[in-house]
Order: structure tokens, then C-alpha cells, then sequence
């Protein structure tokens, strides 16, 4: 049901969207998008994009709004900084923005013939989207689960904690690995220093009691092998942080 409901939208709006602007095609005017709104706008670009035409690009003068709003932090902090609502609904809908991440991400991963990415900047800009919005995610989760709990600091609980943590420093480790195929980002590679001087002191701030074991072996790793020397003072300075925290990694 689901796919003839996409199908027959294709059909009523395929001759509908050309010569249309971004502003007909997504909505632009709303202040905050909802992952409602992200749902139509990666189906719009995936399925109603021209294969003549590029998705959203930061470069592009009619369209960059788009990619913009897409990677605007401020759409989930809006609803994870706002004390007045309760966790049960901010953990879901961090949730609901974390799939569409997940999304967003498969979106803009293509590779050209010569095996570099299509969307360099654009990529670098969603992984750090999904970064900031991980620590939300998984914090806000923690938090419920140890609110509901029987008893919070149960083996039970603990276990469960403990194992959301090393997730998400798992999920941040594969960030870490960009730094192996940096020359598919091109000239925007040095980009990626940011997503690690920024959204990886903030995951250990944090979760200061989780293992950093991990992704101290792999930053150095990385700053062994990268050619890029923002991304090289990026990675020793998380190596200073990891190896200068009072809890052994």
C-alpha cells in the first residue's frame, strides 16, 4: 500500500514540480522542519529530482537554502533544549530525526566514476549533523531508561547504560574513519576537523564515565595516517583529551 500511495504521488506531481522553485517544492517558509518535513523533502530530492540535476548543493545559489535547513542543528534542539517538554516525548522525537539522519546520509554518500564523493561538502555537513544529534539521541535515552527503571543502578539498568554509551562512541568511531578515504572529499576534506574539535569533546563531556579505549587507539591511528594537517591538530588534540581524563580509556 505504502509504495502505490509513492507511486501514484509520483505520477500526480512529476509534470507538476518542473520549472517550480524551491520554495514551491520544499517548505522553506517554515522556521523549524519536523522529521515529518524531512521525510518529504529526502523523498522529493531521491524520487523528483531530474536525473539531469544535482540534489541540493551549499554551492548552488537557487537551492543551498535546502541543504541548509536540512543540516540546521536547530530543528531538533528545539524540541531536546526545551525544558517544558516531558523525555518520553523528546527521546522519540530524537528518535524519529535519527532515522531520518539515516536517511539523509544515504542521500548524499554517492561516489562519482573515480570512486570521490559527488557531494563532498554537503556529506561532511550531514555528518556532522548527525553527530550533534546522536549525543541528544542517546543521552535523552539514557535518561529515560534510568527514570523508568525499577531501580537505576540495578546490573540490569547498568548493563543497558553502559551499552548505549559504547554505541554511540561506535557510531562516532566511524566518523573517525573518513580520515582513511579523505581524498574522496577532495579540497573540502579539512572540513572534517571540525566535526571532531566540536561534537567529540561534547560526546565525552557527556559520557564522561564511558570506555574511550576505542576511539583512542583509532585517533591515533588516523593522526598517524592522515595527510591533511587540520585533521592531524583535530585528532592530537582529542589524543590530549582521551589520555588527560582522570578515568582510565
Amino acid at each position: 500500500m505504502i509504495k502505490m500511495k509513492r507511486f501514484l504521488f509520483v505520477i500526480c506531481c512529476g509534470v507538476a514540480i518542473l520549472g517550480c522553485s524551491s520554495k514551491q517544492r520544499f517548505p522553506i517558509d517554515k522556521r523549524f522542519w519536523t522529521p515529518e518535513d524531512y521525510q518529504t523533502v529526502i523523498f522529493e530530492i531521491q524520487y523528483q529530482t531530474p536525473k539531469d540535476e544535482l540534489y541540493p548543493k551549499f554551492s548552488d545559489p537557487e537551492n543551498a537554502v535546502v541543504i541548509q535547513k536540512l543540516v540546521d542543528a536547530q530543528n531538533y534542539l528545539v524540541v531536546a533544549d526545551d525544558k517544558e517538554l516531558g523525555l518520553n516525548y523528546k527521546n522519540e522525537v530524537t528518535k524519529e530525526f535519527f532515522h531520518k539522519y539515516r536517511d539523509l546520509y544515504d542521500t548524499y554518500k554517492g561516489m562519482d566514476v573515480q570512486d570521490k564523493y559527488i557531494y563532498p561538502e554537503e556529506l561532511i555537513a550531514v555528518e556532522k549533523f548527525g553527530l550533534g544529534l546522536q549525543i541528544y539521541y542517546f543521552k535523552l535515552g539514557n535518561d529515560r531508561i534510568a527514570e523508568q527503571a525499577d531501580a537505576a543502578d540495578s546490573t540490569e539498568t547498568k548493563r543497558v547504560l553502559t551499552s548505549n554509551r559504547q554505541t554511540i562512541i561506535g557510531n562516532f568511531n566511524l566518523y573517525l574513519d573518513n580520515v582513511k578515504d579523505e581524498k574522496r572529499f577532495g579540497s573540502y576534506a579539512p572540513s572534517l576537523a571540525e566535526g571532531i574539535t566540536t561534537h567529540f569533546f561534547k560526546l565525552i563531556e557527556t559520557f564522561p564515565d564511558a570506555n574511550y579505549g576505542e576511539m583512542l587507539a583509532k585517533a591515533k591511528g588516523m593522526s598517524a595516517k592522515t595527510q591533511v594537517p587540520e585533521i592531524k591538530i583535530a585528532l592530537e588534540g582529542l589524543v590530549s583529551k582521551l589520555e588527560g581524563m582522570k578515568k582510565p580509556v
